[in-house]
């Protein structure tokens, strides 16, 4: 009964080792979701669902009705299975609240217990849960396992990749397996989609870069890098196509602006770390980079001895000044995507 990692409670599970209590929480929903889905049927098989598996929503829970379920005993099978999905303990009301830590210290038997808090509600920064999330998590690994779905690093998600395309009946090779897992962010479930049109646009031959830029939708926070390494390098062309492509796709201005800013300041945090003879690991230890952004930190640390720093400098400023202007002026979306524009412009100047 611990803190566990998904393949750690996976080996306990195939072993036959069952515990009355399983929470399940992280950003990596996609990961989480069909997890918990297999632990729910292996416990509970199909054929016993009916009398045996209860479900319940925790941003509509009946917490009287959740208590009974806990308490009934099984038909024709060795367990009861009750889920309980959409935890955030911030949410809660303190009567439910109550109930629930209440059932987690008895729990009968002959009953198993998951609960699933996936999502990012439940932090309150990068790294770290809310008070009351935490409490009750630390609470739950009492009395059972709690584990934690996180984003994989780019080399973890990139292997995954590789195995998947496998079962899809393609392949795909570890660069181009790398390169899909950044554009996605490690996110399982955008991964996991934009795999199946590969796969079936490959029709068992091999993915290619080709392809992926072809047929992928790239996360809005992918493009951050590429936007603010040629707004600092000068490159108007590509700048001015994509932010009308952006514009198009109906990504407003302040999201734009933000993942340039996200990338301006990885710039310069890995400008800080190389000039002091520090490693992009410990630029990546040191600001608390989540493991599917590592790479972020790595390009930027590969390509910032080769921005001018007083430009790095005088772009930052700029973005900062813009910020303030669409956080205190009010514009239009049009008018605010032109400023986002004429930044750009003044930073290339």
């Amino acid at each position: 009964m611990a803190y566990l990692t998904p393949n750690e409670s996976g080996k306990k599970i195939k072993a036959g080792s069952y515990e009355r209590l399983y929470l399940l929480y992280g950003k990596d929903t996609g990961a989480l979701e069909p997890f918990a889905k297999k632990l729910a049927a292996k416990l509970c098989p199909p054929e016993a669902e009916v009398m045996n598996l209860h479900s319940f929503d925790a941003r509509e829970l009946d917490a009287m009705a959740l208590e009974e379920a806990m308490q009934v005993l099984p038909m024709f099978a060795e367990r009861v299975v009750v889920r309980l999905t959409g935890l955030d303990m911030e949410q809660l009301g303190k009567s439910q609240g109550d109930v629930l830590r209440k059932i987690i210290a008895d729990i009968p038997d002959t009953t198993v217990f998951i609960i699933e808090a996936g999502g990012e509600k439940q932090y309150k920064n990068r790294k770290s849960l809310t008070d009351k999330n935490k409490r009750f998590f630390d609470n739950c690994a009492k009395y059972g396992d709690v584990i934690e779905f996180s984003f994989k690093t780019v080399s973890e998600t990139a292997r995954s990749i590789v195995t998947a395309c496998e079962k899809r009946g393609s392949h795909i090779n570890k660069q181009n397996a790398e390169y899909l897992a950044q554009i996605c962010l490690c996110e399982t479930a955008h991964v996991n989609k934009e795999l199946d049109k590969l796969a079936a646009y490959a029709y068992g031959k091999e993915i290619t870069r080709e392809a992926i830029d072809a047929l992928c939708i790239k996360k809005i926070e992918t493009d951050g890098f590429s936007l603010a390494k040629n707004i600092l390098a000068g490159n108007a062309l590509f700048v001015f196509q994509r932010l009308g492509e952006l514009k198009s796709q109906n990504y407003e201005s302040t999201q734009v602006l933000a993942i340039i800013g996200m990338s301006l300041t990885d710039i310069y945090r890995a400008r800080l770390c190389r000039s002091s003879g520090r490693t992009w690991q410990d630029c990546a230890e040191d600001f608390g980079y989540p493991k599917n952004r590592d790479f972020a930190v790595r390009n930027a640390y590969n390509d910032c001895m080769s921005v001018n720093l007083s430009r790095l400098r005088h772009t930052i400023v700029l973005l900062s000044d813009l910020e303030l202007k669409l956080k205190t002026v009010s514009m239009t979306e049009h008018a605010k995507f032109l400023a986002v524009e004429q930044f750009a412009a003044n930073a290339m100047a």
